[in-house]
């Protein structure tokens, strides 16, 4: 821990130093992204190291990292080097959800389907119910809310319910990743955040459909309904010829895979920009399709991709915490607080009433609602198209949202890890003699002579 501390405060010290060099007029592009780029990644790494020693998760480090260094605490990253390092954080959700996707094989996951369902539905549906009434109960305090109708403030409630319902398999992946957690608490919870969040685009965009037709002017533009509809499966059709390509390359050439695998995460989150197509989407579907309907094996695309998971979420979680409006969130603190007390219990009694209904074992039922508390990747782009959908009330309501978010955020990952620890899955899914904190990357695999070892398949029938 204190050499990571005198890490950290060296790599913070040269960045300072090599700030002032820069005029404070000069755009900063190119180079200053690449100095935002190398600072994150350092510092955060730092950073996870420091929450390690302290017993706490790396990814709440590496959303405080952000949060600290970011535009409105410190400033070491401006505002446009966050808008610099967008594809860099696109690409690093494709990785994330080409994992999670990896992760999830639907025969071994049959017999827990039902557990899934229920409790996704639930935990869903009750956290609806809790958040509802909050929203509605508080509409007369809210600036954004006040002069509207009663049938305008249910309307908002319900919007807002059903952003921070969300999830996040991104959040429930680092964790998992960092920990190496293996277990059945471990493979419920990532396959309830992945479904969850399907549901959640889903219903997202009837809320939103209602919105326009209560909102007429500010709807003037249409709805998102047949846009969103066309983006989700815009997405999973090209996360299913991603997939096939990945296939194709395994079995074909079966060299550099890790690094074929990043070209082309990042061809997508370029791509994805101009095609409108999700990088979450577009990477679990073509995980699913690798591990599921290919006959290569999903968990060799997370092999050869693990030397470079932590530098990953490092990278994602950090620009996330950056992009956390300090100053909007405290104004709405109360607010939001206690918008993730009432999702919480949502969350919990849903989830234990869905476990219940399902006959998930009693330790198992007890831990699960803590895999399902964590925000990030989803709620952050629902709360954003609330923004931008409704000018009228979008910003209010978008700063509280994020607000609730933020605190989820930092309070999620935490909880998740006691669970996984009180589950004892920490550390099933390594070598043994193997240690959790990430010291030192990996060798690739190599043949006698250095030649990349070629990649393993399962043939079926094999």
């Amino acid at each position: 821990m204190v050499r990571a501390v005198i890490v950290l405060a060296l790599v913070v010290g040269l960045s300072f130093a090599a700030r002032s060099f820069l005029v404070d007029s000069t755009a900063i592009t190119g180079s200053g992204a690449a100095l935002a780029l190398g600072f994150l990644l350092l510092s955060a790494l730092q950073t996870g190291r420091i929450f390690h020693a302290l017993h706490l998760p790396h990814l709440t480090g590496f959303l405080l990292c952000g949060a600290v260094f970011g535009p409105e605490v410190i400033g070491l990253i401006t505002p446009a080097m966050l808008q610099d390092l967008a594809l860099v954080k696109k690409v690093a959700v494709g990785l994330i959800a080409l994992t999670a996707g990896c992760e999830l094989n639907f025969a071994k996951l049959r017999p827990q389907i039902k557990s899934i369902g229920l409790i996704s539905l639930a935990g869903l549906f009750f956290a609806v119910l809790c958040l509802f009434p909050f929203f509605f109960l508080i509409s007369g305090h809210l600036e954004f809310m006040r002069g509207m109708t009663v049938e305008q403030r249910v309307v908002v409630s319900l919007i807002c319910s059903n952003v921070l319902a969300a999830l996040s398999p991104a959040v429930v992946m680092g964790i998992l990743s960092e920990t190496r957690a293996s277990g059945p608490l471990s493979e419920l919870c990532l396959s309830i955040v992945v479904l969850a969040d399907l549901l959640i685009a889903v219903t997202f965009s009837f809320s939103d459909s209602v919105a326009h037709a209560v909102f007429p002017v500010e709807g003037a533009g249409g709805s998102v309904f047949g846009a969103l509809a066309v983006h989700i499966l815009g997405s999973i059709v090209a996360g299913i010829a991603v997939g096939t390509i990945f296939a194709l390359y395994i079995r074909r050439v079966a060299l550099r895979v890790g690094l074929f695998v990043f070209a082309v995460c990042f061809v997508v989150a370029e791509a994805g920009t101009a095609l409108h197509l999700d990088p979450l989407l577009v990477g679990l579907s073509a995980g699913l399709f690798l591990e599921n309907v290919s006959p290569v094996s999903g968990h060799e695309v997370i092999h050869q991709t693990e030397t470079a998971a932590m530098p990953t979420f490092a990278v994602f979680f950090a620009v996330v915490g950056a992009e956390v409006h300090v100053h909007a969130f405290l104004a709405v603190a109360p607010f939001a607080v206690g918008a993730a007390v009432a999702r919480a219990v949502g969350i919990y009694a849903g989830a234990r009433v869905g476990a219940r209904l399902a006959g998930v074992p009693r330790h198992i039922a007890q831990r699960v609602p803590f895999g399902m508390l964590p925000q990030a990747g989803i709620a952050l782009g629902l709360a954003g198209l609330v923004k931008s959908s409704f000018p009228g009330w979008g910003e209010g309501a978008a700063t509280l949202l994020l607000g609730t978010i933020v605190v989820n955020e930092m309070l999620g990952p935490v909880l998740f890890r006691m669970a996984l620890e009180r589950a004892g899955e920490i550390g099933r899914n390594m070598e043994p003699g193997a240690s959790i904190e990430p010291a030192h990357a990996p060798e690739p695999d190599s043949g006698p002579r250095g030649r990349p070892v070629a990649a393993k398949v399962r043939v079926p029938g094999g």
